[in-house]
Formats: C-alpha cells, structure tokens, sequence
C-alpha cells in the first residue's frame, strides 16, 4: 500500500472512529444516564486519545490535518450542537467544540517536522488529558481561585493539569538517553501547559494549550 492510500485508510478511520464516539454520546445523552459535563469531558477524552493513537502512524502532513480541519468546520457551524444539544453548555464549551480539532491542526502545522513527533504527542496528551483532569478537579476540590487572571480556574486545577501533563511529556520523553531528560522534560512542559491554561480564555485554551507544551518540548529537547 502506497503512504497516500495509507494515510487516506487513516482518514477514513478516523472519521468512523469519531462518527461513533458521537453517535454514543447522543445515546447516552437521550438516555440521561450522563450528565452533559461529563458527557462533555469523556468525549474530550476519548476524541483526544484517538488522535494520539492515530498521530505517530500518519506519513504526510495534509492527510494528517484532513480529519481535524473537516471537524472544526463541522463544529463551528453547529452541525454538533445539532447532534447533541447536551453538550452544548456556556459559550466557551461551544467554542471549545470547534478549537479542538483547531488546536490539533496547528500543532500538527507547526511541529509535523519534530523527530519522532515527540513534541506533538506531548502537547496533544496535554490537552487530551491534562485539560479534562484540571477542570473535574478545579470544579469539584477548587478553593483558591486565582484573582485578576485565570478566567475562574483554580490553584488545584491547575496543580492537576501540571501534574498529567508533566507525567505526559515525561512519558514522552522517556525513550531519550539520560536518565534527567524525561524530569526535566515532564516538569517544563508541564509548568507551560499549566499557564496556558490558566491565562486563557475558556474554549480558546484548546489551542494555546498544545502548542505552548509542544513549544517547550521542542526547546527543551
């Protein structure tokens, strides 16, 4: 099988991968047995892990970013909240529907050529995972809320988010030679992904999230 027809099988994976994990969601969110957050955040979860399991077996950028450019449309104009209107909470949620697949685009646009896609990986397991663990846990055990930035996020949320994302990254990373590098990598990254989440606009932060990790990755690297 030639890389093209390769990536294109991808393509289409992706896009039934996706199709189906909508298509459950709606399910579980007629039955009401799922409460929309949380409706909202397993999605997050489970959309994010099918592009990092998808991600490292792509050959050609294009191929690449088709699924997440053709979902962002989708997203932004409503085709989603159509499909499933329990998720579809306050405006940032909304907007986070379309900056999602936005965020992956542009970390795939600007790091595609990192060795190993390592960077990449690291920023997209931030945002698949970080972001969700720092919001369950800022809403449900935050108190100390930051003032003057932070957008209403909190101390615990975003020691979460620093947390996952580090291990992530240090997971990443763990394959380089030295046994200092994943630490080094794990606490950088993560302290970068934390302030982008914490300094960013509700939604927006899918964006700013991945490539702030990746950013560092790179540099740290």
């Amino acid at each position: 099988m030639s890389s093209a027809l390769h990536d294109l099988a991808l393509d289409l994976l992706s896009l039934l991968a996706v199709g189906a994990l909508v298509f459950a969601g709606r399910m579980f969110g007629v039955s009401g047995r799922v409460s929309p957050p949380t409706l909202r955040k397993a999605l997050h979860v489970a959309v994010g892990a099918w592009t990092l399991l998808v991600t490292p077996y792509f050959h050609h950028l294009a191929w690449a970013m088709a699924p997440p450019l053709l979902f962002c449309g989708v997203n932004a104009f409503g085709t989603a909240r159509a499909l499933m209107p329990t998720i579809a909470g306050h405006p940032g949620e909304q907007r986070g529907l379309w900056t999602f697949p936005l965020g992956v685009a542009l970390t795939y646009a600007l790091f595609w050529d990192d060795a190993g896609r390592r960077a990449i990986v690291a920023g997209l397991s931030a945002l698949a995972f970080a972001d969700p663990v720092a919001a369950i846990v800022g809403s449900r055990f935050g108190q100390r809320r930051f003032h003057g930035f932070g957008h209403g996020r909190t101390l615990e949320g975003s020691a979460a988010f620093l947390l996952v994302a580090g291990v992530a990254a240090g997971l990443v990373a763990s394959g380089v030679q030295g046994g200092a590098f994943p630490w080094r990598m794990g606490v950088g990254c993560g302290l970068a992904g934390a302030a982008a989440e914490a300094v960013t606009p509700s939604g927006w932060d899918n964006v700013t999230i991945p490539i702030a990790v990746a950013t560092t990755y790179q540099l740290l690297g």
